[in-house]
């Protein structure tokens, strides 16, 4: 097969998605990384063949005001409208402020020729199949311009599905207000492609979903299990990380994607850094100089790497502490260790300010994700969650120490372990691609 994956440029994105184009790669098909500027060096060292076309957009503030920011007052009135209970509104603002926005970003509703080069593309090599993940339906927009069978690869918990569904049956109550708003902004996209906006575009031929069935948001989709491979990139294995660690090594994460925003630190860090200071053990922090502004001293027992890949330090780990965004999540479970996720009772919010050309955003103290991640941890005694806005440094310290000592937290992330291990790898679903490409030929032909 001929096989096209599409994603946007940007790491905690395509890095999910490079295992499946090695596995594709490595079965004998035919395989290209399509994707708007900024992606290739990082596609191109993994041995993959990357498609895309112009320059990249910084991104920075100002570029992403360009495109329509969220409308919080818009966002509430849904909200009210629809009447959602503390959990369901947790998902809500999650869906619009971040995956509904960077559908905008990625897709803007003005031409771009970045967009239409990976259509012009797709007409041009003629591929069976496209894969695209679940934040960048432009995939399917390829697809259905080239007459390929398609299919969505999640790589975070399935907002957009959960979104459609929630329209689909309850639309009329909040009509008044709009429409689902990735449906309105994919509409003027579609339609300078002859396409129309309808389950298929939106949905795929077929989901393919690494997520456990208690975090599958939507109810309907018919998926694909599948393992997540995590996926860091290259580079060359620290001396420090050769051996067995003497003490009990705990890695400190905050992502990647944060690292854009905090320009006057980290605000979590002070904290955290307090409580591990106090332990008997060794903490791997990967944060940067920025995020560090907040923090008076470093504990000598905390090594600061700006970077280091999670697959190589998390195998060497007793525990993990970090934000709870969806990829750090899984790469723990890969390494079968347990897990405290930061997480606080505050709505999440995305504030943008202007003074003069200046432009910066301010988002709520917690990961889009970190919700749905702590409690799934919680809930199967394999980590902790932790508020660090409410929790004092003793009590978050207390909880470090106990998801440290306590058996029924590496007991618990075995099993979750086992049940990652359980499910069939990228390559092994491969077989049920080939049929789907079988199928749609057969229905065109």
């Amino acid at each position: 097969m001929r096989v096209i994956i599409a994603t946007v440029p940007h790491p905690s994105h395509f890095y999910t998605l490079v295992p499946y184009a090695q596995a594709l790669q490595n079965a004998g098909h035919e395989v290209v990384v399509a994707a708007p500027p900024g992606a290739e060096p990082s596609l191109v060292a993994a041995g993959l063949t990357a498609v895309s076309n112009g320059v990249p957009t910084p991104l920075t503030p100002a570029n992403l005001e360009k495109v329509g920011v969220p409308d919080l007052e818009k966002m509430d009135r849904f909200a009210d409208a629809f009447g959602f209970d503390e959990a369901t509104r947790d998902r809500w603002d999650s869906f619009y402020q971040f995956f509904a926005f960077n559908n905008r970003m990625s897709i803007p509703t003005e031409p771009q020729p970045a967009l239409d080069g990976l259509v012009d593309f797709a007409k041009a090599w003629q591929p069976d199949l496209v894969l695209w993940e679940n934040w960048f339906n432009f995939g399917a927009i390829m697809a259905r311009a080239c007459g390929a069978a398609h299919g969505r690869i999640l790589i975070s918990p399935d907002y957009g599905a959960w979104s459609i569904e929630l329209f689909a049956e309850r639309g009329d109550e909040v009509a008044a207000i709009g429409g689902n708003p990735i449906v309105e902004d994919l509409e003027p996209v579609a339609r300078r492609y002859g396409l129309e906006v309808d389950e298929d575009l939106l949905l795929g031929q077929l989901t393919i979903d690494p997520l456990p069935r208690e975090l599958r948001m939507s109810q309907d989709i018919n998926a694909t299990p599948v393992r997540a491979i995590p996926w860091n990139g290259g580079a060359q294995k620290p001396e420090w990380l050769y051996g067995k660690p003497e003490k009990r090594r705990v890695a400190l994460t905050l992502g990647l994607s944060n690292r854009l925003w905090q320009v006057d630190g980290d605000p979590r860090l002070p904290k955290l850094l307090a409580a591990v200071g106090e332990l008997d053990v060794e903490v791997i922090a990967t944060v940067t100089e920025t995020q560090l502004k907040q923090v008076e001293r470093v504990p000598d027992n905390v090594q600061v790497v700006e970077y280091v890949p999670l697959t190589q330090l998390l195998p060497t780990c007793d525990a993990i502490i970090s934000h709870g965004a969806t990829g750090t999540f899984w790469a723990a479970h890969s390494a079968g260790i347990p897990q405290i996720i930061l997480d606080t009772d505050e709505k999440h919010r995305m504030i943008w300010t202007r003074d003069g050309d200046n432009v910066s955003v301010k988002n709520a103290d917690r990961h889009g994700d970190s919700w749905v991640c702590a409690k799934y941890m919680s809930d199967h005694n394999a980590g902790i969650r932790v508020n660090h806005q409410t929790e004092t440094v003793e009590e978050i310290r207390a909880k470090i120490n106990t998801l440290l000592t306590d058996p029924t937290y590496r007991e618990g992330a075995a099993a979750l372990h086992k049940a990652w291990l359980d499910r069939p790898s990228p390559a092994e679903v491969i077989p049920e691609l080939v049929q789907l490409v079988e199928r749609h030929k057969a229905q065109i032909d």
